[in-house]
């Protein structure tokens, strides 16, 4: 074969490939010109399957030559991101950014405005994706867990809420401990597969380097960029430089290093700089533990609710839950099954309560040098009650945010302190105040997670693309955003004023939030109302059942079975048990 002929194969095999996955690809017969808009004279044609076997063979090899050349000389300026955990959060980031932009908003593809590619790489320091939802099957390390899942978990949402809105549950799996497809609180084994099929079916799982513990994370100046940066990276650079001039918005680079196990369980020190980076490590590794006073005190066994697994360890025990929450709920009715008696202790308790051999009691106040634990609904000691012989303290009293890769050298203003589950200074509970190239994915909590995973992710993903192509961004300036971010810090969250400990939380107030950040990111619609609408009706309903239980009683609201009507923006009840809540 010739070397004209070989050029000629591989200019024709490349623009195949590339018409194959860029079907809808116009262009001009200007070399150095393209654009995404429907051709608008005979001089501008689209390449679609069946025009195509209509061009003629010359016609065809000089439309190929022209696009491989323009291919060649200006490829698309391609971002590196990371996104730190491959949990929930961390999939809806991967999926968001490997989307099309033109998925979401209209792109005018000119030169001033490039399309830009995003090169995504998601560190996970465990081999398996799945966060919290992994869960460790051997049983091995007993009290050492360091994920909250436990065996006998079943979510206290509903499926038909907790999904991500563009890929449903499926309905054609069954659980490993007997869950059907009918039912709408599942397994946390099911959750599990569903996070895989989802990793599957979005090609997520090319992106993700399994065995990275992330160490480090540094905000470079524009100074300490890399100096090895290719001549295409430095015009990227130049023209962000442009941008952050431009619209007062600091977007450095940031610097990651990271230790990594390879196929032959070598440990290797690896550092890369990142455009954009997603924190997405959950905020369910740290347990807090209240200040109790006198706990040193307690003769018996003290542990965190990330250290439960199974109820048979508590056999014929006196067991405290500290903390009346859905996970402190559903310890301790699992513990009583077994357990002499358990006492629930939360401050939302006035008097002391019994279930059978649950007893509610109001917040625990302290513990005396005899062991007794005492409490009360007030400050007045004299209306406090004591109890002895407690054999375990178990605190259901949930988790500090933790980044241990940030510290006083990550030459980042960030604030996180222990006991105060606040994180600052953030612009709408998601990017940093002043650095939005950095953000946090999944910090707020009492949500409907997934949902809002997903809509966080867009929102970055949109803001970061519009950005790096140079046209008008969705974030308001600096001043503005470090003004935004003090209010929320310093309002105790939506509910102001508040603890400073609900910051980040949300309840009720998730929807409003879920609907400002697809406005700002420009993907608001009618359809997304009925979705997030439907969201609420569901979650509304889950909860009433929810608190309709009696502690220790019968799992009752389980056992409810839904359908979403998103067009009625509400639902269908298939199936249920509770008095209050009957088939529709």
């Amino acid at each position: 074969m010739t070397h004209t002929a070989l050029s000629t194969l591989v200019l024709l095999l490349l623009a195949s490939s590339f018409l194959h996955h860029h079907p809808t690809i116009a262009f001009t017969t200007k070399p150095t010109t393209t654009t995404r808009q429907p051709p608008s004279s005979s001089s501008s044609f689209m390449l679609g399957s069946g025009l195509r076997h209509l061009l003629s063979r010359q016609t065809l090899f000089q439309t190929h030559t022209q696009l491989y050349m323009q291919m060649q000389t200006h490829p698309p300026p391609t971002k590196q991101i990371a996104i730190i955990g491959a949990g929930a959060a961390g999939l809806a980031a991967a999926r968001a950014f490997l989307r099309r932009l033109d998925d979401d908003i209209n792109h005018n593809g000119d030169d001033d405005n490039p399309r830009i590619d995003f090169q995504v790489s998601v560190l996970e320091m465990r081999s398996s994706l799945g966060g919290i939802w992994d869960y460790d099957e051997t049983g091995e390390g007993k009290h050492t867990k360091s994920r909250p899942m436990y065996q006998r978990l079943r979510t206290n949402l509903p499926k038909e809420l907790m999904a991500f809105r563009e890929f449903p549950w499926g309905d054609g799996n069954t659980d490993n401990d007997g869950g059907t497809r009918e039912e709408s609180y599942v397994s946390h084994r099911k959750v599990q597969r569903y996070l895989e099929d989802y990793a599957e079916e979005f090609g997520l799982k090319q992106c993700i380097r399994f065995g990275c513990t992330v160490e480090q994370l540094t905000v470079l100046n524009h100074d300490d960029d890399d100096d090895d940066n290719d001549e295409a990276e430095n015009h990227d650079n130049k023209a962000n430089h442009k941008n952050n001039n431009n619209n007062n918005v600091e977007w450095p680079r940031i610097s990651l290093q990271w230790k990594e196990v390879n196929e032959n369980n070598t440990i290797l020190t690896q550092q890369q700089t990142f455009d954009t980076v997603c924190i997405c490590n959950g905020h369910y590794s740290l347990p807090s533990i209240p200040a109790l006073r006198g706990l040193s005190s307690f003769r018996g066994r003290i542990l965190h609710a990330i250290q439960y697994d199974q109820p048979d360890e508590f056999t014929n025990q006196t067991v405290l839950c500290v903390g009346a929450r859905a996970s402190g709920m559903d310890i301790a009715r699992e513990i009583a099954s077994v357990a002499r008696v358990v006492y629930l202790s939360d401050s939302t308790c006035r008097e002391r309560k019994e279930f059978g051999n649950v007893v509610c009691m109001p917040r625990t106040s302290w513990v005396d040098e005899e062991g007794g634990v005492h409490f009360s609904s007030g400050e007045d000691e004299e209306e406090e009650e004591v109890v002895y012989g407690i054999d375990v303290i178990l605190f259901c009293s949930g988790y500090d945010y933790d980044f241990p890769f940030i510290n006083e050298d990550s030459n980042l203003d960030l604030q996180f302190v222990l006991g105060e589950r606040r994180v600052m200074p953030l612009y709408e509970q998601l990017w940093h105040a002043r650095y939005p190239s950095l953000s946090f994915i999944g910090l707020p909590h009492s949500v409907v997670p997934f949902p809002l995973f997903e809509i966080q992710a867009n929102a970055v993903r949109i803001a970061s693309e519009l950005h790096y192509s140079g046209q008008s961004g969705i974030l308001p300036s600096l001043a503005e955003r470090l003004e935004a971010a003090e209010r929320d810090a310093s309002s105790g969250g939506p509910e102001s004023p508040g603890r400073v400990q609900d910051t980040h939380y949300l309840g009720s107030h998730q929807w409003e939030y879920c609907r400002k950040l697809a406005k700002l990111g420009r993907f608001y619609d009618q359809s997304l109302e009925n979705y997030i609408a439907t969201n609420k009706e569901l979650y509304d309903c889950s909860g009433r059942e929810r608190k309709a239980m009696i502690p220790g009683g019968e799992d009752t609201y389980r056992q409810t079975r839904f359908s979403r009507d998103d067009d009625r923006k509400s639902y269908r009840i298939l199936y249920s048990e509770m008095s209050s809540t009957q088939p529709v």
